[in-house]
C-alpha cells in the first residue's frame, strides 16, 4: 500500500438524497437542506480514513433521471455542468423507465389500474434503471485495476452486499458504508467500516446551528414512485 491511503468514492445519488431529505425532515428543516457536494467526497475520505494520510482518488456519483419531465431536466443539467466540475468528481446518468403497468391482484379480476382509486389522477410511475448495475460493476473492476485502496459507498442498497462482500474477499480492498443510522443494515454488515451521516452534520454543515439548517428550495425531491431501500 502506498504512503497515503487512495480513497475513492461511489455515491447512489437518489439512495442519498432521498434519506439525507427525510433526515432533516424529522430533525425539523421546513425546506429541503442542501447536500454540501464540493466538501462531501473529501470529508468522508478523511472519516473512513480514521486518521491515516489520504489521498482522494475520485468521487463518481450514479444519478437516474426521468427524460419527460422538466425538472429532472433542470437536474440532469445541474450533474453534468456543476457537480461534475467539482474537483475529482464525474457522474454517470441513466434515463428511468415507465413503471410496469399495475393490475388488480384479484384472480377473477386483473384489470389494469392505470388512474388512483381516492384522487383519480393519471399513474405515472417510474422506476430506476442501470444505477445498481453500474454501481456493482464498477466498484470490482476499479479494485481489480488496483484504482484505490479504501472505497467509501454512499449508499444503503442490500443489492451491493454481495459485490461487496467479493471484493473484500479476493482483494485486499476495504469498502467503508457512508450513510443513515436508521437504514442500509444488510449492506453495512457486508462492509469493513461505516459512516453515519447522522454523526457528520457538524462537519457538513458547519455554520448550522444545534437543531437548524441552512436550507435551499432548488434541491431535487423524490422522483415520483422511485423507491429504494
Amino acid at each position: 500500500m502506498a504512503d497515503k491511503m487512495r480513497v475513492r468514492v461511489f455515491v447512489d445519488f437518489w439512495n442519498l438524497q432521498i434519506q439525507w431529505n427525510e433526515l432533516h425532515e424529522k430533525l425539523g428543516a421546513q425546506e429541503k437542506v442542501t447536500i454540501p457536494w464540493k466538501d462531501l467526497a473529501p470529508i468522508l475520505c478523511t472519516e473512513a480514513a480514521r486518521g491515516q494520510a489520504v489521498k482522494f482518488t475520485g468521487a463518481a456519483v450514479y444519478a437516474s433521471i426521468d427524460p419527460n419531465s422538466p425538472k429532472d431536466k433542470s437536474l440532469n443539467g445541474w450533474l453534468h455542468h456543476v457537480l461534475a466540475s467539482y474537483t475529482g468528481y464525474s457522474v454517470v446518468v441513466k434515463q428511468r423507465k415507465p413503471r410496469k403497468v399495475i393490475r388488480c391482484q384479484e384472480d377473477t379480476c386483473k384489470a389494469l389500474v392505470t388512474t388512483c382509486p381516492s384522487c383519480k389522477a393519471p399513474l405515472r410511475g417510474t422506476t430506476e434503471k442501470g444505477i445498481d448495475a453500474a454501481i456493482i460493476t464498477d466498484i470490482p473492476s476499479q479494485a481489480f485495476d488496483d484504482n484505490y485502496d479504501m472505497a467509501v459507498l454512499v449508499s444503503g442498497d442490500a443489492d451491493y452486499a454481495p459485490a461487496v462482500g467479493y471484493v473484500q474477499k479476493k482483494t485486499d480492498k476495504q469498502i467503508v458504508q457512508a450513510f443513515f443510522k436508521d437504514h442500509g443494515d444488510e449492506l453495512r454488515n457486508s462492509c469493513w467500516d461505516h459512516i453515519f451521516f447522522d454523526d457528520l452534520l457538524p462537519k457538513l454543515l458547519p455554520t448550522s446551528l444545534h437543531g437548524t439548517t441552512a436550507t435551499s428550495k432548488a434541491l431535487p425531491a423524490k422522483p415520483a414512485a422511485l423507491k429504494k431501500t
